[in-house]
């Protein structure tokens, strides 16, 4: 059930089991800007797997080179500040910024703080992968807030952004998505992945790459550093860290992610910047009834982070995390 907007703009979702509170933007002083690759300053690495792979299609096969992150450099102090600052904004998901067709994108104001990070990303874009980025939708992640110590803001178990199975037929193109965080930065896997056994609509792929990075006992973990810019592709495994240390932060994470395909998923926020009217519907791994390829392995390498070891529902806010070591 969908509740309607409110006058503190914003509207909350109910499905199985899951709650979201979706913002609901004004119109007025939106920034609009046309990137310019002209103003890329970070060089392009035509040997980066992350490179190669822009503009072409899903392949599983990918997974089998290791990948790191294509780095655009520490954000500059005042982007730093204005990213990290308590501004009020809204937890917001996959909201479309640019539309296929079109170089312009279109922020709502209360979002203002992720604009100087969409604009370095997507003069990078334009620089790299001109076509790509013409045409594909731009959809802004933004979640900030405070997070307790050994506590996580996102998602715990190793995954992808952009994952393509078995109900894409045919493949399209691959996501890539531009991420940076103040502090607790993404871990990622700078490892190969060999999915040559599973069957896309038999096995859960998440759960197996748990227990593969399990199996380098966390080896190959790489971490940007605070306020660094990076590009990933949908072969780039990863994962959301716990805060170390006994003492909450104050986590600003961004995500702007180029993709090919609609992002319809109930939960995501909806940009009044465009004129579209998209039908929203529940959508969850869950509901796929994937199962584990090696159901032997550790048990926290494959339940969802809302379940136990046992599979059972946890407490609302606590999460399972995966023992990668």
């Amino acid at each position: 059930m969908t509740e309607p907007a409110t006058k503190d703009s914003f509207r909350v979702v109910h499905y199985r089991g899951k709650q979201f509170t979706i913002p609901v933007f004004s119109t007025e002083e939106p920034i609009v800007f046309t990137p310019d690759a002209a103003l890329n300053t970070v060089a392009i690495d035509k040997g980066s797997p992350v490179i190669q792979m822009l503009n072409t299609d899903w392949d599983l096969r990918n997974f089998k080179t290791p990948r790191r992150p294509v780095s655009l450099g520490i954000l500059p102090l005042d982007e730093q500040v204005l990213m990290a600052a308590s501004l009020g904004a809204p937890r917001t998901l996959d909201l479309p910024i640019k539309f296929p067709g079109s170089n312009i994108m279109r922020i709502p104001r209360a979002l203002a703080q992720a604009a100087p990070s969409c604009r370095r990303a997507a003069n990078f874009a334009l620089a790299a992968n001109p076509q790509g980025y013409f045409n594909a939708y731009c959809y802004l992640t933004f979640d900030q807030g405070i997070v307790q110590p050994g506590m996580l803001q996102r998602e715990a178990p190793c995954h992808v952004d952009g994952f393509q199975g078995a109900r894409w037929k045919p493949k399209k193109r691959n996501n890539f998505s531009f991420t940076v965080s103040n502090v607790v930065p993404t871990a990622y896997y700078i490892q190969p992945f060999d999915f040559d056994e599973l069957d896309e609509a038999v096995h859960n792929f998440f759960w197996e790459m748990n227990r593969q990075v399990a199996l380098t006992n966390s080896e190959f973990a790489w971490q940007p550093e605070e306020y660094e810019l990076t590009l990933m592709d949908c072969y780039s495994v990863h994962r959301g860290m716990p805060v170390p240390g006994n003492i909450p932060l104050f986590r600003t994470f961004e995500r702007i992610s180029f993709e090919e395909r609609i992002f319809d998923r109930l939960g995501n926020a909806h940009n009044p910047l465009f004129d579209y009217d998209w039908e929203m519907v529940p959508r969850d791994i869950e509901e796929l009834n994937l199962v584990a390829f090696d159901p032997t392995c550790d048990p926290s390498l494959r339940v969802f982070p809302h379940q136990d070891a046992d599979g059972k529902p946890l407490p609302k806010g606590q999460k399972t995390q995966p023992k990668l070591k």
